[in-house]
């Protein structure tokens, strides 16, 4: 019993260890880190952040400081005269008709809608990768499938070859299998490029290498059916990123609009200032009655006429505003008709894949009977050729109807925003 033990610790450690495969989680997962459109985006909203900081600097005071030098000749036979000035200052805006208030607020909403616009980008990508990783499996698969009808074409060709040696069957037999198989390669061939081409995609989806072996777990799970069309819809008018991103862009022209009407009412500022004289390059003066001055401004003015660009900017902010709800209207509308196609893909991908996996039964049933005539020389190459196409057909067909029903179900996923959300 020990060596036994020992021998099969040994054939543990001399045999490699399988690469874990990759699944369609670990596949998102590595999306959000690596994927450029996610940190293109990311980058957007930070920028929008920072503008919506940079909007509350009027809600703090303004200091400046000036120096001016001026040098010039009374006369010429007398000395040239030097003046300089410096000079410090502190304002304050008491009240600009609450245009500083309202821009503050725009600048909000415009940062919140950055952060919905980056997590429908995330969205977006899920699905994009999850599109991806299923059609790396159907290619997959698709191989698999072709493979098979070149094995029994291959099988089949060299029990023709036999039977012709015999004297059984006549060389055309022979020759259709030939074709036969010759297409089944070419078709085999083709699958093979569109599986290269999947995994490309899916690594550019990634935004990272996709290695030669790294393998991809398969989708087990059957779907099941969703809720009802009524709950899925409050579910995705309450989730969609879209939509808020609408809304903030909405609070944002109307909180603009606010802000452009305060341009209507007078602006008040307190004007604190310090100015220093002096005959030389610097502000330094030997008369002491007058070296310094200090000043408090009350500073209030209003603009009575500005050629109506005030009213006709206000008259575009409000059809920009009825626009944009407008717009609103629209996209709730084309999501709903996306719940829809969906729910409806769902369901016919589902019968599909019932009726393509009963095909494949009986194509496989088929394969056999005519496999045995064949062999009893009852069925001729034909019946068996015709028995294994229809055999490869049904199998590419149960092949798409599955993968096509887990489509449908990671576009609902998408149609009612569910994943992870990134936050900063």
């Amino acid at each position: 019993m020990r060596i036994l033990l020992i021998i099969w610790l040994a054939l543990l450690t001399l045999s490699p260890n399988p690469a874990s495969a990759l699944t369609i989680d670990q596949a998102v997962n590595d999306a959000l880190k690596y994927n450029p459109q996610i940190q293109q985006f990311f980058e957007l909203e930070n920028a929008a952040v920072s503008r919506s900081d940079q909007a509350e600097a009027p809600f703090w005071p303004r200091i400046d400081a000036n120096y001016s030098y001026w040098r010039g000749d009374r006369d010429p036979s007398l000395d040239s005269q030097e003046l300089s000035l410096a000079e410090t200052s502190a304002s304050y805006n008491l009240f600009n008709g609450g245009s500083d208030w309202f821009s503050l607020k725009e600048a909000k909403h415009l940062a919140s809608a950055a952060n919905y616009k980056y997590q429908s980008i995330v969205a977006d990508v899920i699905l994009e990768v999850k599109e991806a990783y299923i059609g790396v499996l159907r290619t997959e698969r698709t191989v698999d499938t072709e493979s098979k009808s070149v094995e029994l074409l291959e099988k089949q060709r060299n029990e023709t070859q036999l039977r012709l040696d015999q004297g059984l069957l006549a060389r055309n037999d022979l020759l259709r299998v030939d074709v036969e198989m010759a297409t089944a390669q070419q078709i085999l061939e083709i699958a093979k490029g569109r599986f290269e081409i999947a995994r490309k995609t899916l690594a550019r989806t990634l935004g990272r290498p996709l290695d030669g072996k790294e393998v991809l777990s398969d989708l087990t799970v059957v779907p099941v059916d969703p809720k009802p069309e009524e709950e899925l819809s409050k579910e995705m008018f309450a989730r969609r990123s879209e939509l808020k991103f609408l809304y903030s862009l909405l609070d944002a022209q109307k909180a603009g609009k606010k802000a452009v009407r305060g341009d209507l009412l007078p602006e008040v500022d307190l004007v604190l200032s310090y100015d220093r004289f002096g005959n030389h390059g610097l502000p330094q003066t030997s008369d002491t009655d007058y070296d310094s001055e200090s000043r408090a401004i009350l500073q209030a003015s209003w603009t009575l006429f500005s050629g109506f660009d005030t009213r006709h900017e206000l008259i575009g902010r409000k059809h920009e505003i009825r626009a944009r709800q407008k717009e609103v209207k629209a996209t709730e509308d084309e999501l709903t008709l996306q719940l829809q196609t969906a729910l409806e893909v769902f369901r016919v991908s589902k019968r599909n894949l019932a009726t393509a996996e009963t095909a494949e039964l009986q194509a496989e049933e088929n394969y056999r009977v005519n496999e045995n005539r064949y062999k009893a020389n009852i069925a001729t190459t034909v019946d068996l050729l015709d028995a294994q196409e229809f055999l490869t057909r049904a199998r590419n067909e149960r092949v798409k109807a599955l993968y096509t029903l887990h489509l449908s179900v990671v576009a609902i996923e998408r149609i009612l925003e569910r994943g992870p959300t990134l936050t900063k």
